[in-house]
């Protein structure tokens, strides 16, 4: 082993060390903890109206803090085709960047 691959050995050995060592800082764990309690209201919203409200008399007073019960099908069905419209676009963007890269090095 050559002396530059020795020390980009020990650089990687003392930057794993110090990821293992420092834990979570006081911000990630705030941003943590503020996306699984919006993460938890979104799923009990949505569990309430979808699941629960179907069941409850339709002159009962909850019904008037949720959309039309249509609605919770096709928001999901939107969020989803807009998601898996943006994770396509940018897989086949990256493909065509490596693509010409490539041709790029062969030429």
């Amino acid at each position: 082993m050559g002396r530059e691959q020795q020390c980009q050995q020990e650089t990687l050995d003392i930057y794993a060390q110090q990821l293992l060592n420092n834990p979570a800082s006081g911000q990630d764990k705030v941003v943590g903890a503020s996306l699984l309690t919006f993460s938890t209201i979104v799923f009990v919203y949505y569990t309430l109206w979808a699941i629960v409200m179907p069941f409850v008399d339709e002159s009962y007073f909850l019904h008037d803090y949720f959309p039309r019960r249509e609605y919770a099908i096709r928001i999901p069905c939107v969020l989803l085709v807009f998601g898996l419209t943006v994770i396509l676009t940018f897989l086949s963007m990256v493909m065509i960047k490596s693509k010409k890269k490539v041709e790029k090095k062969s030429a």
